[in-house]
């Protein structure tokens, strides 16, 4: 679907290659506002998945020790109504984490049952976290941010699950397809980058995009995303809509690698980071040089 995105965006831009101030065109493509809508409707089905961002129903910071899972008030870890009273025990010790499931708890790990098991975390994006799954409602993993260790866990029923109404958003203009510079580092440094959590975590920085609009240049640095499907630059971004028509927060936006040295930036595609569904997230928030000094009137607004 990106080399989709691709030739599409790029068949749109090609009148505009100097980089003008963008402008509502006359008409919008069919072929471009189709594989839009096909995006949309697959990132409003991801948020809205079992697992997706809305199903998120808590976050628990992890110290050395024993901590004993499940719906019953005096447990460590208070999962929500509707889970087994008691889950089992999570021990955390030397950075691994064991679980060890209650004798009555169908606990299972891709499909298979589980009983006394070392969860692997998040860590590696070549390794996908166990994901522990109790019946067809309630599944946990652990996730690791920076020196830290924390279990995630989801529930389908929630009620932010249950009420999304989905997302507004601004009118599709294909001139916020932009066509920007690429200017690649020799090495791809890895940086600190801040975080909601007031953390930072390690990404790696490929290079910076530049662009221009009403003759006044921008720049924006992307980190590296590794994802089954290949690599994209993620740019995590905020601008004068931000607080206002869009999340405080900022926004991000994906493209696929530059080809030669353009990167293509469907802001159309500008979308909330999971904080603003939800405050079990833990989200990087904008770098100081990707606050825009403009208002881009495309994609998301909040939610």
């Amino acid at each position: 679907m990106r080399h989709v995105l691709r030739d599409i965006s790029l068949a749109l831009i090609a009148a505009a290659a100097c980089h003008r101030h963008p402008a509502p065109l006359a008409v919008v493509e069919p072929a471009y506002a189709a594989e839009h809508a096909r995006w949309h409707a697959e990132r409003i089905a991801a948020l809205r998945a079992p697992q997706g961002w809305l199903a998120l129903a808590g976050l628990y910071w992890l110290q050395d020790g024993d901590y004993r899972l499940g719906a019953d008030p005096a447990a460590d870890i208070v999962f929500p109504e509707g889970a087994p009273p008691a889950v089992g025990t999570l021990t955390l010790a030397d950075r691994q984490v064991r679980l060890r499931v209650a004798a009555s708890v169908d606990a299972r790990v891709r499909g298979q049952p589980v009983t006394d098991l070392v969860l692997r975390s998040d860590l590696d994006a070549a390794q996908p976290a166990d994901r522990v799954e109790l019946g067809d409602r309630f599944t946990f993993l652990i996730i690791a941010r920076g020196a830290r260790l924390g279990l995630r866990l989801y529930d389908s029923a929630s009620e932010e699950r249950r009420e999304f109404a989905g997302i507004a958003t601004f009118a599709l203009d294909p001139a916020w397809v932009i066509r920007a510079r690429f200017e690649p580092l020799a090495t791809p440094r890895t940086i600190e980058h801040p975080t909601v959590l007031g953390t930072v975590q390690p990404a790696e920085v490929p290079g910076v995009a530049v662009f221009t609009i009403a003759g006044r240049e921008h720049r924006l640095t992307p980190i590296l995303e590794h994802a089954p499907d290949g690599d994209a630059l993620l740019f995590v971004f905020s601008d004068r809509t931000s607080g206002h028509e869009t999340y405080h927060g900022g926004r991000f936006l994906l493209a696929e690698p530059p080809q030669g040295d353009e990167v293509v930036l469907d802001f159309n595609r500008a979308h909330n980071p999971p904080c603003a569904f939800t405050a079990f997230a833990t989200c990087p928030v904008p770098l100081a040089e990707n606050r825009l000094p403009l208002a881009i009137h495309a994609g998301e607004k909040a939610p």
